[in-house]
């Protein structure tokens, strides 16, 4: 499987979002809200990317596109971040979302969208929603005491 180019990130602090798996399945009821449920425990995730690069970065992402994924078709691996920081997802670009730009301009612009498989976030069981309900702000400060208690006081495993 191809990973992504190291040479290109994504813009995320404009055309960069993600929005919810699409594993919910909705029934409609008389006279109230629809029933809503999972229909798997997890499922894909959107992503819209926004790159920005000058023409050896187009000519180089354009032949991994058509050389690498194949159009499109093939799945590859992406550093996304899905909401607990960059790790790696593996992806396939949307057909038909991927939008090329900058013609005339010495920077080209690609816009598409990324269905990422399973995301770590997803495997959640809140357990972190509930610490920091606790804590708030000063769960940095609790999670970085354990780290170096953990570190100081347990035997090393290697």
């Amino acid at each position: 499987m191809a990973d992504f180019p190291s040479f290109l990130k994504p813009v995320v602090n404009q055309g960069y979002s993600f929005g919810g798996a699409n594993n919910l399945i909705s029934t409609e009821v008389q006279g109230g809200n629809p029933l809503q449920r999972k229909r798997f425990k997890t499922g894909t995730v959107p992503f819209q990317i926004a790159i920005v690069g000058g023409r050896n970065e187009k000519f180089a992402f354009t032949d991994w596109y058509y050389g690498k994924i194949n159009g499109g078709a093939d799945k590859f691996n992406m550093n996304l971040d899905s909401g607990r920081g960059i790790e790696p997802h593996v992806c396939q670009i949307e057909p038909g979302s991927i939008n090329w730009g900058g013609e005339g301009d010495p920077r080209w612009i690609v816009t598409f969208v990324i269905i990422a498989e399973s995301t770590p976030v997803q495997f959640s069981d809140g357990s972190f929603y509930d610490l920091y309900e606790e804590y708030g702000d000063d769960l940095s400060g609790l999670l970085d005491a354990l780290a170096e208690f953990t570190l100081e006081h347990l035997p090393a495993v290697f």
